[in-house]
């Protein structure tokens, strides 16, 4: 007589889980929360019970239609920044173990080394599901841990727009004392920005239609303030506080391209963000490209943001939060983004 054995692995049964997804057509009223199966920890993943997410102007763009991704497939877990505690290691995990407290990269396949268009294929809240949920999986080299000085809101501040400010000032360009660095705006980038420029050492030019905003962007280090809506040429402005020279590093996120040329020194870099104020239309003369440096950053790997977390450690540093929100209410922290009033980072508690 021939015995037939059947053997069940990894199976159990769901456990329900709250999570948000954006469905089509994108508006904030296809923002909606429901409920959905827990995630499993497969062989090289660890399972991440969300503590905290934090936004970026990214996910306002994407909620609202903005833009999309070539392949796209609604409906998508959105955000892309998360800290919380492991609850579950798969099997192959070997840097992990329950009750670590981490932080998710943006890519989930950019570990380490150089850019490569296969690495940032994935990116969390937009090609691929996110991290608005109360449960999340990820491979073990697209999670970092989280050092104990920072809170779970505080850590997830960092992915995103923590990460982009450091690949664009220290590893690119690895940022000097005698440097000038222009940042445009108080948001999350620019404000980890000069939080990052102020760390090495540079004197840092920062941009606000607001002075209570340029106030506390002073406080944190600024060392030159400039009005763009009482300045409307603010270029000029900036080539005045440095001489006549310009700055060394421009972080351009407000999308006025040509116009940062001009306010950068000769042989400097503008580092190509976004375009927070939607794409310029002013022309860029050819003889600046001869002379100046145009480079586009992409956030980053998991080693950049366990380095970003260790500076901040190190320094007692602490990311900029300006307003937190109840998980329940992300489309109102979404709306919040949306109005510009934030100064630094708006956080989302999950768990």
């Amino acid at each position: 007589m021939v015995v037939l054995a059947v053997v069940w692995t990894n199976y159990r049964n769901p456990t329900p889980m709250k999570a948000y997804k954006l469905h089509g057509p994108k508006s904030l009223e296809n923002f909606k929360l429901g409920d959905y199966d827990e995630p499993l920890a497969r062989d090289q993943e660890v399972k991440i019970q969300v503590k905290a997410v934090s936004l970026n102007f990214r996910d306002w763009a994407l909620a609202n239609g903005r833009f999309g991704y070539p392949g796209e497939k609604l409906p998508f877990i959105p955000f892309s920044d998360a800290a919380g505690l492991v609850t579950e290691v798969g099997a192959s995990v070997t840097k992990f173990r329950a009750g670590d407290r981490v932080a998710v990269n943006f890519f989930p396949d950019w570990a380490d080394g150089a850019y490569s268009a296969a690495k940032t294929f994935r990116s969390l809240g937009g090609s691929t599901d996110g991290v608005l949920a109360e449960y999340v999986s990820f491979p073990e080299h697209a999670v970092t841990k989280v050092p104990d000085s920072f809170s779970f809101e505080e850590a997830a501040a960092f992915p995103c727009a923590g990460v982009t400010a450091w690949h664009a000032l220290v590893e690119q360009a690895r940022l000097r004392p005698t440097d000038t660095v222009l940042l445009q705006g108080t948001g999350g980038v620019s404000i980890f920005g000069l939080q990052i420029a102020k760390l090495m050492g540079a004197r840092v030019i920062i941009t606000s239609s607001s002075d209570e905003k340029l106030a506390q962007a002073q406080a944190l280090g600024a060392d030159m303030l400039i009005n763009y809506k009482q300045t409307p040429n603010w270029e000029e402005k900036v080539r005045e506080l440095t001489q006549g020279e310009g700055a060394d590093y421009v972080v351009e996120v407000a999308g006025q391209v040509a116009r940062s040329y001009q306010a950068l020194k000769a042989g400097g870099t503008i580092f190509q963000i976004g375009a927070v104020g939607g794409p310029s239309d002013e022309p860029v003369k050819p003889m600046a490209i001869l002379t100046q440096r145009l480079q586009g950053i992409y956030v980053g790997s998991t080693q950049m943001l366990t380095d970003l977390l260790q500076a901040f450690d190190r320094n007692q540093l602490k990311p900029v939060i300006s307003n937190t929100f109840r998980f329940e209410d992300a489309k109102e922290a979404l709306a919040y983004m949306g109005s510009g009033s934030h100064f630094g980072k708006i956080v989302v508690q999950v768990g």
